[in-house]
C-alpha cells in the first residue's frame, strides 16, 4: 500500500499572535499541563497513528523548531525540514517546493497551529474507501466565540444569543491529499503565491474528487490568535490529547 506521510505547515509568522511571535515561532508556543510546544502535541499524535515520516514546511524562526526537535528520534519519528524558497509564499507554493522529498506518497496535510485528537487511522481508511483525490476533515457544532443579536425589519433587537452554534460545516485545515496534487500545482505560475484552499481544492470539487470526513465528538482547536491562546484550558487539552 502507498505510504502515507505527514506534511505540516510550520512557517507562518503568526501575525495574529503578536507580540508573542516576535520572539517565538507560533508552533513552539507552550500549551497543556506540561507546557510543551503545540507542535510536540501534533507530532506525538501522528506517531500515535503510525505516521512516522513527517515533513515540516518551515520558514519564520525555523531554527527554533529544528533546535528543539532535531531529526525526531526522541519521538520515534523521522523529521525532514523543507525551508520556503525566497519569493511569494503560499500553502500550495510551499507544498510544491517539497515535491521532490514527498515523491509519490500520500499526504496528511496539517496546519500546525491546530490541535486535535482526530483519529487519523479512521480518516485514512475513510479516504481509501471513498477513493478520491482529497478528503477534508470538517467539523459540525462549531460555536461562535462571541454573542450575537437578532433584529426585526426596523432594526429593533429581538433576541440575544450567547456564543451560538452555527449550522455549517467548518473547514479545520486538515486534509488527506493524493500526490496527483502536484499535477495541479505545476499548472500555476511558480513565482506567484499558490494557496491550496483557494486555488487547488476548488478544482478537486469541480471534478467531484474531494470528500468530507465528518466525525462525531472530535476535539479540535485553532490556536492561531493571541485571544484563543490566552483562553486555552491546559488541563482540558492534555486530557483530550491523551484519549
Amino acid at each position: 500500500m502507498k505510504e502515507t506521510i505527514g506534511v505540516l505547515f510550520c512557517g507562518g509568522e503568526g501575525k495574529r499572535m503578536r507580540p508573542l511571535t516576535y520572539y517565538m515561532q507560533k508552533v513552539m508556543m507552550p500549551i497543556g499541563v506540561d507546557q510543551i510546544p503545540i507542535l510536540e502535541y501534533v507530532i506525538k499524535h501522528f506517531k500515535k497513528h503510525q505516521i512516522t515520516n513527517i515533513i515540516l514546511l518551515v520558514n519564520y524562526k525555523k531554527e527554533q523548531i529544528q533546535g528543539y526537535f532535531g531529526k525526531g528520534e526522541r519521538w520515534g519519528v523521522k523529521l525532514t525540514y523543507i525551508p520556503d524558497k525566497p519569493g511569494p509564499i503560499g500553502t500550495g507554493t510551499a507544498l510544491l517546493n517539497a515535491k521532490e522529498k514527498i515523491g509519490d506518497r500520500r499526504m496528511i496535510i496539517y496546519y500546525s497551529d491546530i490541535i486535535t485528537n482526530i483519529d487519523f487511522t479512521e480518516m485514512l481508511n475513510y479516504h481509501l474507501r471513498k477513493d478520491k483525490k482529497a478528503t477534508i476533515f470538517v467539523s459540525k457544532g462549531w460555536k461562535i466565540r462571541v454573542g450575537t443579536a437578532e433584529t426585526d425589519a426596523e432594526n429593533n433587537v429581538t433576541r440575544f444569543i450567547e456564543k451560538p452554534t452555527i449550522p455549517l460545516l467548518v473547514n479545520t485545515g486538515i486534509s488527506i491529499v493524493e500526490p496527483i496534487v502536484f499535477e495541479y500545482l505545476k499548472d500555476f505560475n511558480q513565482h506567484e503565491s499558490i494557496d491550496l484552499s483557494n486555488n487547488i481544492f476548488p478544482k478537486f470539487v469541480e471534478e467531484s474528487q474531494m470528500v468530507a470526513y465528518i466525525p462525531n465528538n472530535v476535539y479540535w482547536e485553532d490556536i492561531g490568535s493571541i485571544e484563543r491562546y490566552e483562553k486555552l484550558d491546559g488541563e482540558f487539552i492534555t486530557k483530550k490529547m491523551a484519549e
